[in-house]
């Protein structure tokens, strides 16, 4: 398995018994993992990824060791395969994207789209050696996620995403990383979505609004992996 594939799993499954015993302290551990990640995927320091992979190797240990003690299942993956970019639909940031596995390969409507750098979008299309992905930057595109520890929906806006209906106490800073919440069941829980650029004017007092820089644009992606968690 390569190495952006061990990382999206491994760290996709390390949240669950983390927080049973430690509240929402396992965060600031995964974000900081995944923000070292990001930064070496864009600067392409293969030493510091073969780095992160012992670092994820240590937290899966971790985890299956704390699921055991407290006799909690382990997550599923109902499908977990790799495919090639075959195209885009078009030139924009938020066009979708063609790969080669489709419905005979067990795609289906539910499977998620992942990149070493974080969430790559969502299947809407399946063919039986092809599917069509919307990536989460499309302006349909609606993605459940955490900014710290605030529960927000992310919404495509083409180059960038916005996140709106957050609380508007406390404040996010900018800089502060966006993952997936896991809430839905169909985005797998902690992959990286972006992080917190500016917050933008609300009209709503109790509300906050932030545009969200993505941490995936699909001119980095040559191949995905395409998951999908167990029902």
């Amino acid at each position: 398995m390569k190495v952006w594939q061990r990382l999206g799993l491994a760290l996709a499954i390390a949240v669950l018994a983390r927080s049973w015993l430690e509240g929402l302290g396992w965060y600031d551990r995964v974000a900081e993992v995944r923000g070292q990640i990001y930064q070496a995927t864009r600067g392409g320091q293969t030493a510091s990824l073969n780095d992160l992979q012992a670092q994820v190797s240590t937290l899966q240990a971790e985890n299956d060791r704390l699921r055991l003690l407290l006799k909690l299942p382990r997550q599923g993956w109902r499908l977990s395969l790799t495919a090639r970019c075959l195209y885009r639909s078009g030139e924009n940031a938020s066009a979708d994207l063609w790969v080669n596995r489709g419905r005979l390969d067990g795609v289906t409507l539910n499977t998620v789209a992942l990149h070493s750098a974080g969430l790559v979008g969502r299947v809407v299309e399946v063919r039986p050696h092809q599917c069509r992905i919307r990536p989460a930057l499309h302006p349909n595109s609606r993605v459940p996620v955490l900014l710290g520890e605030l529960q927000g929906v992310a919404r495509g806006r083409g180059w960038s995403l916005e996140v709106d209906q957050i609380r508007s106490r406390p404040s996010v800073t900018a800089g502060v990383w966006v993952t997936t919440s896991g809430l839905g069941q169909v985005f797998p829980g902690s992959i990286l979505v972006g992080r917190v650029r500016r917050s933008l004017p609300s009209s709503e007092p109790m509300f906050a609004r932030y545009e969200v820089e993505p941490s995936v644009f699909l001119d980095q992606v040559l191949e995905v992996l395409l998951v999908e968690l167990s029902p």
